[in-house]
């Protein structure tokens, strides 16, 4: 109230914390370790609501992914990285982005 948030709870703020975290990099021990979630409320969080659809979280991964593949030397060159963002992301992020 003092803050003058109208439409929005103190449970929306922390699902938004959890999605912010997981954004950033953290995993779901360090997320609920922040939040005060239970494990499993994160989980259902993070793929029910959020992370499916976000296009951050997936180039994210995909970076992970990638650092991943040099540093085991699974990769000689970049070529046959996934370094691209799957097609349908791709539409849902530039429909957000317009909104």
């Amino acid at each position: 109230m003092r803050a003058s948030i109208r439409g929005l709870t103190f449970h929306d703020l922390r699902g938004t914390a959890v999605v912010t975290l997981a954004r950033a990099g953290c995993n779901e021990v360090e997320i609920y370790s922040i939040t005060g979630h239970k494990p499993s409320d994160v989980r259902a969080i993070l793929t029910a609501h959020y992370l499916p659809r976000d296009a951050e979280v997936v180039r994210n991964a995909i970076a992970k992914l990638n650092r991943h593949k040099m540093v085991r030397g699974d990769q000689t060159s970049d070529e046959n990285l996934p370094t691209t963002l799957p097609t349908a992301l791709k539409i849902a992020s530039v429909k957000t982005e317009k909104a």
